[in-house]
């Protein structure tokens, strides 16, 4: 037995040729025709798709060769490009090491007398201490990291400060200092007060 059809493809004729041989008796010949009509059936059905092409055109009228459309699954190929991490900081470099003032230490009132009796077991007592024997004593009235540093070195007050500026603006955010047009630390009257109330004689007899 042999059935022949055709399907219209893209202008093409697509012709398919099946022959079958076989002895069968009589009552058999109506379901083994059906199931070869079947079976022709099922040999003309749709295809599976395939992948879309598109055409780009230019100015003059000609087309390009059909390219596939990308794969948008893979991230390299539709552009997505990862995100560049942050460059991390490097450890900040430290204030370099204030320098030596010339101012005397020694005449009268010296600053270990100023000093004597006062509690100056804190750094900001110190740094209180230092500015207020400048101004009252010294006629310096705005001070520097370069001062305090000068006053420790003199009195031998430990000098392992990493900002010698960090107590001097530490103090003014408390209002014991002040600071001037020259970028110095003045102390204030309320500084003054506060050296006084921490004992001794501030150098007096």
């Amino acid at each position: 037995m042999a059935r022949n059809s055709s399907v219209k493809s893209s202008g093409l004729s697509k012709i398919r040729f099946v022959m079958v041989e076989a002895e069968l008796e009589t009552g058999d010949i109506g379901q083994v025709t059906q199931a070869i009509q079947n079976a022709l059936r099922s040999s003309t059905a749709q295809p599976p798709p395939v992948k879309r092409l598109t055409t780009t055109s230019v100015a003059n009228g000609a087309t390009l060769e059909p390219e596939l459309e990308p794969d948008d699954s893979d991230d390299e190929e539709s552009g997505i490009a990862e995100p560049t991490p942050a460059k991390a900081r490097g450890p900040r470099k430290p204030p370099p090491t204030p320098n030596i003032v010339d101012v005397d230490m020694n005449a009268d009132v010296s600053l270990a007398s100023f000093a004597q009796g006062k509690d100056t077991k804190s750094q900001h007592k110190k740094y209180l201490t230092a500015a207020a024997w400048l101004k009252e004593h010294r006629n310096i009235n705005g001070v520097t990291a370069d001062h305090i540093y000068t006053c420790f070195r003199s009195m031998g007050w430990p000098t392992n400060i990493l900002d010698f500026w960090q107590p001097l603006r530490e103090l003014k955010a408390k209002r014991y200092f002040t600071r001037n047009d020259a970028n110095e630390y003045e102390i204030n009257h309320l500084g003054l007060d506060y050296v006084r109330k921490l004992g001794g004689s501030n150098g007096a007899g």
